[in-house]
């Protein structure tokens, strides 16, 4: 596979390598030194995973809660990424020096259910007289995937899907229509000549950049509806071993995968987002995909080189199903002696997913808003208006099919399969091992990993 030069791409690692310590170490630095609590005020800890523009944005809907009211005072602490702050709940949970609430991501969802630690979001808007948002008002693939046992478990704070990014002015430079752009595969792999820039023999221009990043992965087998997991995805029983590698879905994805990635369509940026991200925005590859939280960053990036368009996720199958799985992050309220120290945090949460709160907070990041109200204020109205490319996530979601494909797995492991299947498909696409070797070796990776939590969790 021809390759961008060597020099691009170890300058692009180094930058990438100095940014991220340099964001960092701030957001450490930021974290350890919280604002003192100010006398009167009942202190709330808010553990959170972002750092950098969003984490910005983040401490905005923190602040703007301290100045509301003058008895309550969020303490908001980074905690790294989300794999990084569970990692460090499953420590501090146990021993009594967890925060009052957390933010987490999707995929551990199933864990925090059976774990125990929490209170149901759902629990708390039936006690709740006058709650300041309703289960109805709530999206309903986003009620859909975070249900269990009957009840909403959390209440989505950060939600996205992913989406596809493309340049609409090379489109336009190629006699391409930009108010078309490709819904599958195959129609990006029959563009791909157009869009390939090439100098002598060396390609200045992908058609196509992916990462190998497993919520992708996830994301093409509900597009095709297809379980990640037996038992109905895990939401009928508890899930016991992966589904994928015996439906036929996941070898059709990776043997479509590898096939565009070895034709030179695709970009192959391993497991590195950002540097697929940064090449799009520096016009070295014309389409992307990317979460909807994306979206502010990648115009900010761009600036004016070129118009940017959105559109659905593309299917891996000839025929478009639009079938696509929540990602981002919620809030979650933890169980405790202090009743005070519940109602005080219930309060926060109350304010941050509000109607106004969550319609800024949108504007600001690029997530959509969980809180379908959120649409009707005017200044969100007004920005609609203004960058259609938001609405590409929500009418994606809107056309999304109800089903246990699309509802996600229901796995207490899911953080441990997804970075299995980016290790076994690293090697797969890099031809260190064969397809057949690859899936064998997810399944039997993947398998030992459920079968060894269900025994804890369950017993079983």
């Amino acid at each position: 596979m021809k390759r961008f030069s060597r020099f691009f791409s170890c300058l692009l690692v180094v930058c990438m390598l100095v940014s991220c310590s340099f964001v960092s170490a701030l957001a450490e630095a930021t974290a350890a030194t919280p604002a003192p609590v100010p006398e009167g005020r009942r202190e709330v800890v808010f553990w959170h995973c972002f750092g950098g523009t969003i984490g910005e944005a983040v401490q905005r809907v923190i602040d703007s809660f301290n100045a509301s009211q003058n008895e309550i005072w969020v303490t908001g602490i980074f905690q790294g990424a989300y794999d990084d702050c569970l990692t460090k709940l499953k420590a501090a949970v146990p021993a009594g020096t967890g925060p009052d609430m957390f933010q987490m991501f999707e995929l551990g969802t199933t864990f925090l259910v059976n774990s125990g630690w929490t209170i149901p979001f759902q629990e708390m808007l039936e006690k709740d007289a006058a709650p300041y948002i309703k289960i109805d008002n709530i999206e309903p693939a986003l009620r859909n995937y975070y249900t269990y046992n009957g009840k909403m478990a959390c209440i989505p704070f950060n939600p996205s899907t992913p989406i596809m990014y493309f340049n609409k002015t090379a489109f336009t430079e190629a006699g391409l229509d930009p108010a078309n752009p490709p819904t599958t595969f195959a129609e990006i792999a029959a563009i791909a000549d157009k869009l390939t820039i090439k100098e002598g023999n060396r390609v200045t221009r992908h058609a196509m950049g992916l990462p190998i990043y497993g919520w992708f992965f996830e994301n093409f087998l509900a597009g095709m509806g297809a379980n990640y997991v037996n038992m109905d995805n895990g939401r009928s029983g508890h899930a016991t071993a992966i589904e994928f590698d015996t439906s036929g879905a996941g070898k059709q994805i990776m043997e479509t995968w590898k096939k565009m990635v070895d034709d030179g369509v695709i970009y192959n940026f391993g497991a590195d987002n950002a540097a697929s991200r940064d090449a799009f925005v520096a016009g070295q590859t014309c389409i992307i995909l990317e979460s909807t939280a994306q979206l502010k960053t990648l115009l900010n990036g761009i600036g004016g080189k070129f118009e940017l368009g959105t559109a659905y996720l593309p299917s891996m199958l000839e025929k478009t199903q639009n079938g696509v799985i929540i990602g981002g992050a919620n809030l979650w309220l933890c169980k405790q002696d202090n009743q005070q120290k519940v109602n005080d945090a219930w309060t926060f949460i109350k304010y941050a997913t509000s109607a106004p709160v969550s319609a800024q907070f949108s504007m600001d990041t690029g997530y959509f808003c969980a809180n379908m109200t959120a649409y009707d204020e005017p200044n969100f109205q007004t920005y609609l208006k203004e960058n259609p490319n938001f609405l590409t996530a929500i009418k994606q979601l809107h056309d999304c099919p109800a089903s246990f494909a699309t509802q996600g797995a229901s796995v207490g492991v899911m953080p441990e399969l997804r970075a299995i299947f980016q290790e076994e498909a690293a090697l797969y696409l890099d031809d260190a091992e064969t397809l057949d070797d690859m899936l064998k070796n997810v399944a039997e990776k993947d398998n030992a990993s459920i079968q060894s939590y269900n025994k804890t969790a369950y017993g079983e």
